[in-house]
């Protein structure tokens, strides 16, 4: 789901934090280090170099003076705070994918150089789970419009569970379909919700059945099109006949943040902003009929929403 709200920070802001992660000022300030001379010691940077960095994470509110040495403040807890996915914010991951645009071009394979380790997969969710409530509410929303009767709802590839939750709250049996790394991370967060969880054995796999309703919100542009194709066809054989399958996305061609995605997807080496032809061709190959697009209110997202034929197996 799109986690910008127009509260996040601008790009200035977005580039100190970088530089001030990439040279190891945030880590220094956040163990350690509580002055400037302190970060120029820690760090290698030049005296002055490191005050400057340290004055302007004082300003833009990342620490606090206290007489005369700094202290994080709650602003920068995201840099901290990684055991709870809910606590990290949408920063840390922009930084990681700043990161891996830095590295474009430094191997032959057009692979990011960023491995997702641990660090780097929570950031992922914690910016997930940062998606505004409004976000979530209207992709909800368009889903159960989609398939008002539907009772069995599988959120494949759901990551942070947002999505997941959203439909229990409002009376849904829902199952969270995510990879057991991602499970691990999120299953702690999503206990006492009501939220089923599902590990798949593989990107494509979707261990579900009988499922009335089947979310994918931000799924396709994760993955090349031979790997969708087939993701699409274990959703298919998730739902029950009948049951009908909502592709939330923002498609190229006609929606401004498909150029945001296209840019995201450059920097984790794989995937891509796509095209409504593109998904409904995906669609129609995985036996999914009656495609249609709708919009998305509240957002300048897209919906692909098909249905399973009955009496097909």
């Amino acid at each position: 789901m799109p986690t910008r709200d127009g509260s996040g920070p601008d790009h200035e802001e977005l580039l100190l934090l970088w530089t001030a992660r990439r040279t190891g000022v945030l880590d220094a300030l956040t163990t350690a280090a509580g002055t400037a001379s302190a970060v120029a010691d820690e760090t290698g940077l030049d005296r002055e170099t490191a005050a400057r960095v340290v004055r302007l994470l004082d300003e833009y509110g990342y620490l606090h003076r206290m007489g005369d040495e700094y202290e994080v403040t709650n602003r920068a807890l995201g840099f901290l705070a990684t055991r709870d996915v809910r606590s990290i914010g949408a920063t840390p991951h922009a930084l990681d994918r700043l990161d891996a645009l830095s590295e474009l071009g430094s191997d032959t394979t057009g692979a990011s150089p960023i491995p997702p380790g641990d660090r780097t997969l929570r950031h992922r969710l914690g910016a997930h789970a940062a998606t505004p409530k409004a976000v979530v509410r209207a992709g909800v929303t368009a889903a159960i419009h989609a398939a008002p009767d539907a009772e069995r709802v599988v959120d494949v590839r759901g990551a942070s569970g947002v999505a997941a939750a959203e439909f229990a709250r409002r009376g849904h049996a829902v199952t969270l379909v995510e990879s057991e790394a991602v499970l691990d991370v999120v299953g702690p967060m999503l206990a006492g919700q009501g939220v089923e969880t599902a590990a798949a054995s593989s990107v494509t796999s979707v261990p579900v059945e009988d499922a009335d309703l089947a979310l994918l919100t931000a799924v396709l542009q994760r993955h090349p099109p031979a790997t969708n194709r087939a993701l699409l066809e274990s959703t298919r054989d998730a739902l029950d006949a009948g049951g009908v399958v909502v592709v939330l996305e923002p498609l190229r061609g006609d929606a401004p943040a498909a150029r945001r995605v296209a840019v995201e997807r450059l920097a984790s080496g794989r995937g891509d902003a796509y095209t409504e032809s593109e998904i409904r061709t995906w669609l129609a190959e995985a036996g999914f009929v009656d495609v249609e697009r709708r919009d998305v209110p509240g957002t300048d997202w897209q919906a692909v929403v098909a249905r399973r034929e009955r009496g097909v197996d």
